[in-house]
């Protein structure tokens, strides 16, 4: 069995990094596989280094570092035999949660190298892979304001929270057209989440009940309500208990595209950017990932 760990020196402030000679001495107990530690230097280069080790038979490939690592891994499997593994070492690391309900273990790297191979649902944002939540609307401006809010030193879950508290009193509703399957919504909306994965943020849960090889994206749509009735839906939003407002619809569909007149903000595994419209599609059973 070859085994490749493809660690993000820079996530989790260095946390990553410092996992090295843990895996260096976890990997000496485990028998007949041969192993080898790349690190990354530059934004893609985890999507390079993954689609290596793909073509050079690695059975087995680690995402070291946070959710944006696990992204760019992702990107360099979608389509080979080789399995995309997770050790969190990021400040998030939400995905593990959807595929381990936890985030990490004193033998998650045996666990997973023992565990089960399985093939999952990819989805596709304007021809770029994403596997866990990508959001359009007020929730990427939190993403936007969550990464100032790192800057000092927060923990993932501490500097989401404080960027939604900063969002809700400076942020604007979207005026959107959503298309899920055949039907259209054309609204003001706080926010719309399109899920693979369940958690997002730091353990958020916006799509409390998606299911990662269901061939369907759980969607989150929350129309535009007062800012004091946000204060009241975030903390239930949090928990994955927010369907009992008004203003939140789920769905589920394998396409979706949400388009505005302005460039609105988009969130897909951490990588923010603005545009005029977003397609998402599902691709059925398009990765292999090592379940604990």
């Amino acid at each position: 069995m070859k085994i490749l760990f493809i660690v993000n020196p820079v996530a989790g402030k260095g946390l990553a990094k410092r996992l090295v000679p843990e895996i260096e001495r976890k990997m000496q107990s485990v028998a007949n596989a041969s192993f080898d530690i790349r690190y990354t230097e530059r934004v893609g280069h985890a999507t390079d280094i993954a689609r290596y080790g793909a073509n050079s038979g690695y059975d087995i490939i680690y995402a070291v570092g946070g959710d944006g690592t696990v992204n760019e891994v992702a990107n360099g499997l979608v389509g080979s035999d080789s399995a995309l593994a997770i050790l969190p070492g990021g400040s998030g690391n939400d995905f593990i949660r959807t595929v381990d309900g936890k985030v990490n273990g004193d033998n998650i790297i045996r666990d997973t190298i023992y565990g089960t191979k399985k093939l999952i649902d990819v989805g596709i944002i304007n021809g770029r892979y994403f596997i866990n939540i990508a959001s359009v609307g007020f929730d990427a401006e939190v993403v936007l304001e969550t990464q100032r809010f790192k800057k000092f030193n927060l923990s993932g879950s501490a500097s989401y929270i404080a960027g939604l508290i900063s969002t809700i009193f400076t942020g604007k509703s979207s005026k959107v057209k959503i298309k899920i399957g055949d039907k259209v919504i054309e609204s003001e909306i706080l926010l719309s989440a399109v899920a693979n994965g369940r958690y997002y943020g730091g353990g958020m849960k916006p799509t409390p009940d998606a299911v990662f090889d269901d061939g369907l994206f759980d969607i989150c749509v929350i129309r535009k309500l007062p800012r004091i009735k946000m204060l009241f839906l975030f903390p239930e939003f949090i928990k994955g208990k927010h369907a009992k407002f008004k203003e939140v619809s789920f769905y589920r569909s394998k396409k979706v595209s949400i388009e505005s007149d302005d460039p609105i903000a988009i969130n897909a595994d951490g990588e923010v950017w603005r545009d005029r419209k977003v397609n998402f599609e599902i691709v059925k059973n398009g990765l292999y990932v090592m379940i604990p």
